[in-house]
């Protein structure tokens, strides 16, 4: 199982450089370079024109989007005005960079001015008061921040004034062979760990197998009459953010689920399992399991992370 776990981890986790931290400052923002696509090689294209940039909302307020909605990071270990990226090799495969030409959104302050510096295959790579920016490999649809905090050293962009507080997104649930499994609001299938003890405001899913398996973080609420295996509720991981747990268990979602609706990770070790929907035909129950009780279906009232509001 450690094995699967460092498999698709493994890419990832080479991207994370020793740095020191240099955050953002607040300033006005002016027209520079970017793309306006997904985050992945096969996805990303430049545009013809000038991409507008958007914006999209988490638990921590307001925060950069590409064109096409996915969330926009810095890296802290890059040094701003240098004209260079930390990033290259594997890292830049994990953390794709933000090339093209792209303009600020209508009425928006940036956190600095736009600007570009030039990759070694020629290429623009936009950068925001000074720092080269970057997509996530590892958010697999428009506003999910998987990356946020990642080593550290891997930032969102916050748009000046924005708040910390955001309204609860409502999970959604998907049909699969066998029955109805709860999924976020994205879409994705969202799974629990047996190894995790229930009610103990921890995860022992931690490091790489973290990366394989994000936590559900962020303020969420059941689908509409729908009820839950167990109450909703949070715990705070070692980096500060809060992960969503159902019934005290912890919640993820699967690096390896590429998109809505897939269930790939589902007894991936004999450990992982869907959260299944009372009613729906029964899976194992052999292994602990929030699965069917009468447990209540209200909202999390956890204000940290960002998976929550975007997935």
């Amino acid at each position: 199982m450690r094995n699967r776990w460092q498999t698709a981890g493994l890419l990832i986790a080479a991207a994370f450089l020793a740095a020191a931290c240099g955050p953002f400052t607040s300033s006005s923002g002016s027209s520079g370079s970017g793309y306006g696509s997904a985050p992945s090689s096969k996805a990303a294209a430049p545009s013809s024109g000038q991409a507008t940039l958007k914006t999209a909302q988490s638990s921590g307020g307001t925060i950069l989007a590409n064109a096409g909605g996915y969330v926009l990071y810095y890296y802290s270990a890059d040094k701003p005005g240098s004209g260079t990226s930390a990033c290259t090799g594997s890292c830049a495969t994990a953390w794709p960079p933000l090339t093209g030409t792209v303009k600020t959104p209508t009425g928006m302050t940036l956190p600095g001015p736009l600007g570009a510096i030039t990759l070694a295959g020629g290429k623009k790579q936009v950068t925001i008061n000074g720092y080269p920016i970057y997509l996530y490999a590892g958010d697999h649809s428009p506003g999910q921040a998987n990356g946020n905090g990642v080593g550290g050293k891997w930032h969102v962009i916050k748009i000046a004034g924005s708040s910390g507080t955001s309204t609860a997104v409502t999970l959604k649930t998907a049909q699969t062979s066998g029955g109805t499994i709860l999924t976020s609001a994205g879409g994705y299938a969202l799974y629990y760990y047996s190894e995790d003890k229930p009610g103990s405001g921890t995860s022992v899913c931690t490091g790489s197998r973290a990366t394989a398996w994000p936590p559900l973080t962020g303020t969420v609420q059941a689908p509409p009459g729908v009820t839950l295996p167990g109450p909703l509720g949070t715990i705070t991981r070692a980096d500060g953010t809060k992960q969503v747990t159902i019934k005290g268990y912890p919640i993820y979602l699967y690096a390896g689920d590429h998109s809505a609706g897939q269930d790939s990770g589902n007894g991936v070790g004999g450990v992982w399992h869907v959260v299944k929907i009372s009613g729906s035909p029964s899976s194992s129950s052999s292994s602990p399991s929030p699965s069917p009780s009468s447990g209540s279906s209200s909202s999390t009232s956890g204000a940290g992370g960002y998976g929550g509001g975007g997935y």
